[in-house]
């Protein structure tokens, strides 16, 4: 058994391999051909008798730890053909992984998992945190003077990109994206596996033709999820409308606000077969209290679904300790409080 670093002659194969996870070889190219930080070095491999048998993939982010850029190692795409299963091979990789984050300079690593004893054993710890349900969207009592818009990259990346650094740019955990990194995530984060021409809706609200709030909706394991959204300072009313428009959508209900561009992507909220009822949707909101307060007083409150499937783990408390100025094991206590404080976020957008 040869477990080592992907070669770049087998990327093909590394993607043939995933693909008899969902039966979806274009989920996975999707990341692998479009995040610009893909790197062969942290694809890791499992060969045996010439051919490969699993694989990890470490995925290159950074976030903001207490006002400090910190490299994020993302865990993901692990998966170990049928018949080498509970052989060790996993096992082999992940402490591969861990060594190889070590020596890339990551400092922490974040994971989304159902097996959390199995990530125990290797030092990741599950970290309670929020989703938020709302049910009464179509119901929001707001009246603001915006229009809503579709995205569109030309036009309006440069604008959604200084609210999104002004307004996620403020809590703890969230990836920081450059432009290179938005362009990416707009190709691979609204697409699921087993979902063909799975796609997000990205909306924007405008006042004077300038975008001051927007968000993006998809299809997420069921149910319409508020993957990320943001609002310039005072536009809070603006982000209320624009998820009014989402709940109206969904109930296939005339929209109140005026339209601009084609709004045709709003289909993917209606209601699918086995999935939550039309007009549910999930979304963070728990980092925002000024936005959980606003949404209570227009008749719209928060409830909360916990989720016990994210996990962390300081790759190196060292390196950790002199960004933040702390002794090692007091930073990566510190990193731990941040992971799990209520008012730190981490957008399903961003998810890998």
């Amino acid at each position: 058994m040869e477990v080592r670093a992907a070669r770049r002659r087998e990327r093909d194969e590394v993607l043939d391999l995933l693909s008899l996870w969902y039966n979806d070889r274009e989920f996975f190219a999707l990341y692998n051909q479009n995040d610009r930080k893909f790197r062969d070095e942290l694809c890791l491999v499992a060969r045996d008798r010439g051919q490969l048998v699993a694989t990890v993939q470490i995925f290159d982010r950074a976030i903001n730890l207490a006002g400090h850029r910190t490299p994020m190692g993302g865990i993901g795409s692990v998966f170990t053909r049928e018949d080498y299963r509970h052989k060790g091979v996993a096992s082999d990789l992940m402490r591969l992984a861990i060594e190889a984050m070590e020596r890339e300079g990551f400092e922490v690593s974040l994971l989304f998992a159902e097996r959390l004893g199995f990530y125990n054993r290797f030092g990741w710890r599950e970290v309670a945190r929020k989703f938020t349900i709302l049910t009464g969207a179509a119901g929001i009592r707001v009246d603001d003077d915006c229009e809503i818009d579709v995205f569109d990259a030309a036009r309006d990346l440069s604008a959604i990109r200084a609210i999104h650094d002004a307004y996620t740019g403020r809590f703890n955990v969230a990836a920081i994206r450059d432009e290179e990194d938005w362009r990416g995530n707009l190709i691979f984060a609204a697409n699921q596996p087993n979902r063909p021409g799975s796609n997000e809706y990205f909306i924007l609200a405008r006042k004077d033709d300038a975008p001051v709030a927007y968000l993006r909706v998809s299809r997420f394991h069921g149910v319409a999820m508020v993957m990320e959204y943001g609002y310039r300072p005072g536009a809070v009313d603006a982000l209320l409308t624009l998820f009014r428009h989402l709940g109206e959508t969904a109930a296939a209900s005339p929209c109140s606000h005026r339209l601009r561009g084609d709004h045709r992507r709003g289909a993917l909220l209606g209601e699918e077969s086995g999935a939550a009822p039309a007009g549910v949707l999930i979304t963070h909101t728990a980092h925002d209290k000024q936005f959980e307060s606003r949404l209570a007083q227009a008749g719209c409150p928060v409830n909360y679904h916990q989720d016990n499937n994210y996990m962390w783990r300081v790759i190196s408390p060292e390196r950790l300790g002199r960004r933040l100025g702390l002794p090692p094991d007091r930073a990566a206590a510190a990193a731990f409080e941040m992971f799990r404080d209520d008012r730190s976020l981490f957008w399903t957008a961003d998810r890998f």
